[in-house]
């Protein structure tokens, strides 16, 4: 029994298929667990703001939020940010938010005035202005 080329061509088309889709597949379950992180992140973030807000008689970390939250034990370290579209970052912006809006990493707000999406003093988020990003 001969196997002929249309054989041989059908059964490479099927198996460039199956690996196409196992790689697409371990792609996006590697883009779901970003995500995860990142939200877990975010969550670790604002629980670590709120004790050290409750801890200091009502006061916020200031401009220096990665070493007062890391030195006084509030958090291990400051969580990176995995997003689409910009590189993975722990960095904390606190200027210039408005001017600032999808630079990555996380975004602080140190001052009193709300911005112009209603943020105010002692919220961070991600920073990053595609999608749902800015909305968490």
């Amino acid at each position: 029994m001969r196997i002929n080329k249309i054989e041989i061509a059908v059964a490479i088309v099927i198996i460039g298929l199956l690996v196409f889709l196992t790689v697409y597949k371990c792609l996006s379950v590697l883009e779901q667990s970003k995500e995860i992180a990142t939200k877990k992140g975010l969550s670790s973030l604002r629980n670590a703001i709120a004790i050290y807000y409750s801890d200091n008689n009502g006061r916020y970390p200031d401009s220096d939020i990665s070493k007062e939250l890391v030195e006084k034990g509030y958090i291990e370290k400051i969580p990176y940010v995995y997003i689409p579209h910009h590189k993975k970052s722990n960095q904390i912006t606190i200027d210039n938010l408005n001017k600032n809006t999808d630079s990555g990493g996380w975004a602080y707000k140190v001052d009193d005035t709300p911005d112009s999406n209603g943020r105010t003093k002692g919220q961070i988020w991600i920073n990053c202005s595609h999608g749902d990003w800015s909305k968490l």
